[in-house]
């Protein structure tokens, strides 16, 4: 069988630069079992792409988190992935011999992939629109100062975890040679820094720690809200906000999954906003201030409705009926023959859910005393309820040997749970057994 033609080689290469990493490793497996000259020759293209590919990261891997979407949707600096191919073979172009070092992991194969940053970042400037066409000369720019920062962010990158909390004297030490480094490179090579540092971080969060411990290193020392890193605090502030806007929107539609995405923001939010108070502390009377404060009032308020829906929700499961005592007196009891409707119950138990999950944020909101309050009195309401409604039954007062009563129950057991009141839901259990209940109740209507 022959070789390849120019052509098919060609249109091979092609092909083959289009495929995502994962892709290009399972055609590599899948050719690995096929014999001849032209599978060899297709197995070769493949190896030889994989190989570059891993130069390629190698050379770019402080950088690579700028090519990925932040996971926890906080505004950064990014740039399409698509462009690592153009940008790579611009910074490999004119010293081909270098390459094989990269292969190597030690000191010289780090100052080659540093070198090539820089040719990369010169590449960009001398000829940007033919690298990155789609890109502004303003985003061009951006770029080749990330890639200026590249070397430092190589070595310093690891140390992230130990810049969190409380920093040793040697962690500071080489953190505030970083800073100085790169803000010898340029104007702004301190922010592109903590730009590259920030898109290492899983939660962008930590980045205000990190910021201020950097400005109080600077020279002179400054606060993070008068330094050179405010923009990142302007991003924690802009999610909040966005957050906050979400949390407002929710509605109880959104279901299950939708308790626990709010459940997800909310905690975020109050950590931010305690994490901004504790680090920033800003201003009484900055923009940043009012902004926060705005926030906070528009979530305690929504957060206040959606308890006292709670508590309404639930009172509406506790159905009543008057029963006579002596002469014209009457009181009202459970009653023990009433049906459930579905939707009713489903809302309830959200409405729990959102009680339970707003636990420990109300606190940094400022209305846990009013959550607290309303799991108290709904937690009695319903051992109230349940006690009465049990003691109806065990004296044989309801019709359907009980059916109906131990369904609703059953519910108001499953809120008792969801309200946090364990033992409340224990003890309802425990005499709900006692009293013949069936274990395994469906709770729709029949």
């Amino acid at each position: 069988m022959s070789d390849l033609t120019d052509a098919q080689t060609g249109a091979l290469t092609q092909l083959i630069a289009r495929c995502p990493d994962t892709v290009l490793a399972k055609l590599e497996g899948a050719m690995a079992g096929m014999a001849g000259a032209r599978a060899a020759s297709v197995r070769l293209m493949f190896t030889e792409e994989i190989r570059d590919r891993q130069r390629r990261d190698q050379v770019f891997r402080p950088l690579l988190a700028l090519f990925r979407p932040r996971a926890d949707t906080m505004a950064g600096v990014t740039f399409p992935p698509a462009l690592l191919a153009a940008l790579w073979g611009a910074a490999k172009k004119n010293e081909p011999e270098l390459l094989v070092q990269l292969d190597r992991d030690d000191d010289l194969s780090r100052m080659i992939a540093d070198r090539l940053c820089f040719t990369a970042a010169s590449a960009l400037r001398d000829d940007g629109a033919a690298i990155w066409p789609q890109g502004t000369p303003t985003q061009r720019e951006a770029l080749a100062r990330m890639l200026d920062v590249a070397g430092i962010a190589r070595t310093t990158v690891r140390r992230l975890p130990e810049w969190q909390g409380r920093v040793s004297p040697d962690a500071g030490a080489d953190m505030k040679l970083a800073f100085r480094q790169a803000a010898s490179i340029g104007m702004d090579g301190a922010q592109r820094l903590m730009e590259v540092y920030f898109a290492h971080l899983r939660e962008g969060l930590q980045v205000l720690r990190l910021a201020e411990y950097a400005s109080s290193l600077g020279n002179p020392p400054t606060t993070i809200a008068d330094g050179p890193f405010a923009d990142f605090v302007e991003r924690v502030i802009d999610a909040v906000v966005k957050k906050t806007d979400q949390l407002v929107a929710f509605e109880l539609s959104e279901g299950p999954q939708g308790v626990l995405t709010f459940r997800d923001r909310l905690h975020w939010v109050a950590q931010a906003l305690g994490e901004i108070e504790m680090v920033v502390s800003p201003r009484p009377d900055s923009v940043w201030s009012r902004t926060l404060r705005s926030q906070k009032l528009r979530l305690s308020r929504m957060l206040s409705k959606s308890f006292e829906a709670a508590d309404k929700a639930v009172d509406g499961l506790l159905s009543q009926e008057r029963t006579a005592l002596v002469g014209r007196m009457t009181r009202a009891v459970p009653r023990l023959m009433a049906t459930m409707d579905d939707a009713q119950v489903e809302k309830a138990r959200l409405l729990m859910g959102l009680l339970s999950v707003s636990r420990g944020p109300a606190m940094t909101l400022g209305c846990e005393a009013e959550r607290r309050q309303t799991v108290e009195g709904i937690t009695g309401r319903i051992a109230d309820w349940a006690d009465e409604a049990l003691d109806r039954m065990n004296r044989g007062e309801a019709p359907d040997h009980g059916q109906l009563a131990r369904r609703r129950l059953q519910v108001l057991i499953d809120l008792l749970q969801l309200a946090g009141a364990k033992e409340a839901a224990r003890t309802v259990r425990r005499r709900l057994a006692s009293a013949g209940a069936a274990s395994r109740i469906s709770l729709r209507q029949p």
